[in-house]
């Protein structure tokens, strides 16, 4: 793991639970009372809901950064948050709605001009999917988890620490060693690895990674990127959908039907062609704002290494199924549903 993030020390990787687990043990152990914390719009609810704890349990404040209509930050508005209270800038390295992918290391260098300020990366959409290098990005903290590019099983993750950075421990316990200490003991990893580890799961990305180094993940990201060319270049012919994404490596593909709410369309997919897919606001409540799909959402289609172009086939000729009975499955009745949350909220409050 050390090595596909191109990270010095092995003993500054932490294995968790999931990525919630590395954000939240990250965010909850380094902020303190006042601090101030810019991050993004196109954070998962594992940012959003540790800092919004944090905002009413410590007063920390939070700068959240707008984004364009696919879901890109434009790296000059992070700087024009930073004050000489930010301790820490959260960026999402790749949306998990529209698949975008952020200029982590042009983030990562200028904040080498912030020495008190930390740069923490969610990778969790990207790392297995995009050669990841911290020797050019310099983030303090890098978030994954397993079961997605890493290709391990479910409920195992981690995270990447800063050898020179020590957090408080979300949990603290058990080590197997140094049990005459009553205080959790310091370094890394034993300081944040409490209790009996998911082993199976810490195995499985093992010959995960393995695989991915065999295949190269260059040799992956340029596949990806050729899979969702194709298919948004093919949903691109019909004039009844709208598309939030553009060709990525990270192998997202999200789009709704003009009159399909798209957790109908997400029903239809899933029941009628076994396409796996997602919708919804996907976890990431914030982004819908900028991409113009308040309140409802969208629908994803996610892609790998192993997708098909049988596959890519069959889902397309399914849409274009639907389409073309459009009038006999779209919505009759929309339903009424609440507002959804706003970055903007957070300036009201301050004012």
């Amino acid at each position: 793991m050390a090595k596909l993030l191109n990270v010095k020390f092995p003993t500054s990787i932490v294995f968790t639970s999931n990525a919630t687990e590395s954000l939240n043990t990250i965010i909850d152990g380094y902020l303190k009372f006042g601090d101030h914390v810019v991050s993004t719009a196109i954070e998962h609810n594992s940012v959003i809901r540790p800092l919004v704890r944090l905002e009413k349990e410590r007063a920390v404040e939070i700068s959240w950064v707008p984004v364009d209509k696919i879901g890109t930050i434009n790296p000059d508005d992070i700087f024009n948050m930073i004050t000489t209270k930010t301790r820490l800038v959260i960026v999402n390295h790749a949306s998990n709605v529209t698949g975008t992918i952020q200029d982590i290391e042009s983030i990562g260098r200028r904040l080498q001009k912030y020495p008190n300020v930390r740069f923490l990366i969610d990778a969790s959409q990207t790392v297995g999917h995009i050669n990841i290098d911290n020797e050019v990005i310099k983030a303090d903290f890098i978030a994954f988890t397993g079961h997605k590019a890493l290709l391990g099983i479910s409920g195992v993750g981690g995270y990447y620490i800063n050898p020179e950075i020590q957090i408080r421990p979300i949990k603290v316990g058990g080590t197997g060693v140094l049990s005459e200490l009553l205080v959790q003991p310091a370094g890394s990893p034993l300081h944040y690895e409490s209790g009996t580890m998911n082993m199976i799961g810490i195995g499985s990305l093992y010959y995960g990674i393995n695989y991915l180094n065999r295949i190269g993940i260059e040799n992956i990201s340029r596949d990806l990127h050729v899979k969702t060319r194709r298919i948004i270049e093919q949903l691109s012919t019909f004039k009844e959908i709208t598309l939030y994404s553009l060709p990525n490596a990270s192998g997202i593909v999200s789009f709704n039907i003009n009159g399909i709410i798209p957790s109908r369309l997400s029903t239809f997919l899933a029941d009628n062609a076994s396409i796996s897919n997602r919708s919804g606001l996907m976890c990431a409540p914030f982004i819908h704002e900028f991409i113009k799909t308040n309140p409802f959402g969208c629908v994803r289609i996610s892609l790998s290494h192993f997708t098909t172009q049988d596959e890519i086939k069959i889902f397309i000729n399914y849409i274009g199924q639907i389409i073309a009975d459009l009038d006999k499955v779209k919505n009759i009745n929309i339903p009424v549903v609440y507002s959804n949350p706003s970055i903007y909220d957070f300036q009201k409050k301050e004012v």
